[in-house]
């Protein structure tokens, strides 16, 4: 699979097919913002957005694979679910949220958090509302809340080019 263009929509294929510990990230390139949605998919790819800019980080949900790369937008606000935002201010309560409790995968999981995820506890962010409808200028975003898979999974969807992207919902027998 490769990366699509679909309107305003940039589709950026991750490594590894998309596969964990990486995903698959938009690109969305309005007249008034520039926003990336889930910064794991690639470093290269990413490093070469932010070079064409971006105003915004946006989060479907608070998981590593999701967050990786979050880091080398560190200027741009990120933008969350309330309800989801809790383990990116705090990697115990990162931990947490996952139910690690034995002190030894503590230990690996905060080494592995740090390392190979670039985790940095957050103590702000901008939170986008369940159903909100947002104008990046010439591109619509609506905000659908889909929990499940987290308590505040977001899906985003795009009604000028009829597209729905869904985060970690797998439509398949796996997901």
């Amino acid at each position: 699979m490769q990366d699509r263009q679909l309107g305003r929509i940039h589709f950026v294929y991750g490594e590894n097919g998309g596969k964990y510990p990486f995903n698959h990230s938009l690109y969305l390139k309005g007249d008034k913002a520039r926003v990336v949605i889930d910064p794991a998919c690639s470093l290269e790819k990413l490093t070469k957005l932010r070079s064409e800019g971006v105003d915004a980080v946006w989060l479907s949900h608070w998981h590593e694979d999701h967050i990786r790369y979050m880091n080398i937008f560190e200027a741009c606000p990120l933008w969350i679910s309330e309800r989801d935002f809790p383990p990116l201010r705090n990697l115990d309560i990162f931990l947490d949220w996952y139910g690690i409790e034995e002190k030894g995968a503590r230990n690996y999981w905060k080494k592995e958090m740090i390392e190979t995820f670039d985790y940095r506890p957050r103590q702000t962010a901008c939170f986008l509302r369940d159903d909100e409808m947002i104008d990046l200028g010439g591109l619509t975003v609506c905000v659908l809340p889909t929990p499940g898979h987290t308590p505040g999974h977001l899906s985003f969807f795009f009604p000028e080019e009829e597209l729905l992207f869904l985060g970690d919902y797998d439509l398949t027998t796996f997901g």
